[in-house]
């Protein structure tokens, strides 16, 4: 909103000098602040028009040089926003009329009853125009912002008949008057008039075909107001054609990229499965030849062990042993890396707490002559495939027994709870705790790659498959893996569940 400007100073135009006295001291009694200017002639009236120092005019009528009216025509030629007021004894009735029609703001007599309402009209004819000064630059403002945001302006009846439009809407439509608005608005508009809805307001968008096919879209926003005991309909238009020009185009690029994800989707899924199969194929081919070495291997050991004192000779013979005996683990949990990728999920209710006590029982046979402290919190049953989750468990919980072989008190801890996934989605989360090596943090990538071992086979036994192995069944569940680790502190495996199938 504009701010309030004061009033500062007054020009005070009238040859006789007691009436300019009369005069000032009856301003000043209501204005104190207010400086007076005279002009006793028209050359200090140009100059003082030229100085342009003044807010708001006092004139005398009758002048010895001129007249009042030739005054007020002067200064309204000057600034027809500038207030003024005639202060005179020797006008008329006719003559008042007149100068309100030029633009006089107020008619005060020089009779001493009169005098004192001097004041009051300048109080009253300065607060007038700050009245106007501000609507006006409301208006201009409001007109600038409506020439910048291309809005058109409109009143019509309730009909249809357009009332008025402004050059905005013109311009928009690219139309040049309002009898060229008016049959647009008939043509175009008027139809849906018909069908205005039951409350004051509403948006509604109009799609036109012009000329050459040329679609023209439409935003019209109406309120429906009562003026002078008539209903109308005030309306702004938005050129929205653009807009509407872009959804399209986005939705066609939309629907392009989802058919080419949906293609390439399909071909990935055809790669990737024909990858399985070869794997799968190299790997089971490979099986037979890798376990008859080393089952002739075996033999050759034992034909030759007894008739032989060449102690390198056996240790070659035993390498080979272990090589191939390598070579097979690495070939079975390929194998069933592969099937991991490849076997069908079969949705059943699935006892966690159950599933990992079963898991730690199968691996404490095997661990006899080791202390391991193990703390299984209360776990919940949930919708998975069974075979898939009981070979995460059995990895997870390997893991954590291998590497914490090193430890006089190993210590094993799985945990639950519930938490958001990356997508902001309620998920099961789980976690395997140890007391083991760890693991340097920035290694965390290579934890779950196939064949990626942190450690040398002499130091701990693996193929490093199992965590990609653990990683895979997770990720066909729609779930996530991750760990965290410290080297020498431990480590701690997560991974998370939906909690319900979509």
């Amino acid at each position: 909103m504009a701010l309030e400007k004061p009033l500062q100073r007054i020009l005070l135009i009238d040859d006789d000098p007691n009436d300019r006295l009369l005069a000032i001291r009856e301003v000043n009694r209501e204005f104190p602040d207010v400086e007076i200017l005279e002009a006793l002639n028209w050359q200090q009236i140009h100059q003082s028009f030229a100085a342009d120092e003044f807010d708001l005019v006092i004139t005398d009528y009758e002048l010895n040089w001129a007249t009042g009216l030739e005054v007020l025509q002067a200064l309204k030629a000057h600034d027809d926003q500038r207030p003024i007021i005639m202060f005179t004894d020797s006008g008329s009735q006719e003559i008042a009329v007149k100068a309100m029609k030029a633009g006089l703001d107020d008619y005060v007599l020089k009779s001493p009853k009169h005098l004192v309402r001097l004041a009051q009209a300048v109080r009253s004819v300065w607060e007038n125009a700050q009245v106007r000064r501000r609507a006006s630059e409301l208006e201009f403002r409001l007109q600038f912002l409506l020439n910048e945001l291309a809005v058109g302006v409109f009143r019509t009846t309730l009909e249809g008949e357009l009332i008025e439009a402004s050059d905005g809407l013109l311009e928009l439509l690219h139309l040049n008057s309002l009898a060229a608005a008016q049959s647009f608005f008939q043509q175009n508009l008027a139809a849906s008039f018909h069908k205005l809805p039951t409350q004051n307001r509403w948006h509604r968008e109009v799609k036109i075909v012009r000329a050459k096919a040329k679609i023209l879209w439409l935003r019209i926003s109406e309120t429906k107001v009562r003026i002078n005991g008539n209903w109308v309909i005030d309306g702004l238009v938005h050129n929205v054609t653009a807009h509407k020009e872009t959804e399209a185009t986005l939705e066609a690029l939309n629907q392009t990229l989802e058919q080419r994800v949906v293609e390439r989707t399909a071909r990935l899924e055809q790669l990737n499965q024909e990858l399985e199969m070869f794997a799968f194929a190299i790997s089971h081919d490979l099986r037979a030849p890798i376990r008859q070495i080393s089952g002739f291997v075996a033999f050759l050991k034992q034909s030759i062990e007894p008739v032989t004192s060449d102690k390198a000779v056996l240790r070659y013979l035993r390498q080979i042993v272990n090589l191939t005996g390598q070579a097979g683990r690495m070939i079975d949990d390929l194998l069933q890396y592969s099937s991991t990728g490849r076997a069908e999920l079969q949705y059943v209710t699935v006892d966690m707490e159950k599933l990992v006590k079963e898991v730690k029982q199968q691996i404490e046979v095997q661990t006899t002559d080791r202390t391991i402290h193990w703390r299984i919190s209360s776990l919940p049953t949930l919708t998975g495939d069974r075979t898939l989750l009981s070979r995460v468990w059995q990895n997870l919980l390997e893991n954590a027994v291998k590497y914490t072989q090193n430890k006089a008190q190993a210590k094993i801890e799985i945990d639950y709870r519930t938490g958001q996934n990356e997508q902001g989605k309620l998920s099961h989360i789980f976690s395997v705790r140890d007391n083991g090596i760890g693991f340097e943090q920035k290694e965390h990538a290579r934890l779950f790659g196939v064949f990626q071992r942190l450690h040398s086979e002499r130091e701990f036994a693996g193929t490093g498959i199992g965590l990609a192995s653990t990683k895979r069944a997770i990720y066909r569940h729609k779930g996530s893996v991750w760990a965290e680790g410290k080297a020498e502190a431990g480590a701690v495996f997560y991974f998370s569940l939906p909690y319900s199938i979509e």
